[in-house]
């Protein structure tokens, strides 16, 4: 359980690094005048792909550990993280012209989530604390 544990804890970096890359790279599009691109969509399915890993990985380690009242506030926000990613990926990708706009308040929204969700459980954002 504790290798899942970190594991978990860990992928927090590379999601929050994701967003990041996507937040700047949208950002940079978006004031360009550009298309959304293939790197663009890129970026997109890699944060959502890293969202739905960290839910899974997040679904196991609930089955495995007693439940406490903030890590259901932890799990509520993160499943909306996922939902906002999502949706708005899904919005998107069925536009006749993908925007920067939508993928950027996507990620945006999803990521504040994510930071509520990790502060709903006491842990810092960067840093580590132990099962």
């Amino acid at each position: 359980m504790a290798i899942l544990f970190y594991a978990h804890s860990g992928l927090r970096y590379l999601v929050l690094l994701a967003a990041a890359a996507a937040l700047a790279y949208f950002l940079a599009g978006w004031i360009r005048g550009t298309d959304f691109d293939k790197p663009a969509r890129i970026l997109t399915a890699i944060y959502v792909g890293l969202l739905d890993l960290q839910v899974l990985l997040g679904i196991l380690l609930w089955l495995m550990i007693p439940a406490y009242g903030a890590l259901y506030g932890h799990i509520v926000m993160m499943l909306a993280a996922a939902t906002a990613g999502h949706v708005a990926s899904v919005i998107n990708r069925r536009r006749e012209r993908p925007c920067w706009g939508i993928a950027f308040a996507g990620v945006a929204l999803s990521l504040l989530l994510v930071i509520g969700g990790i502060m709903a459980i006491g842990r810092p954002i960067l840093g580590s604390g132990g099962p």
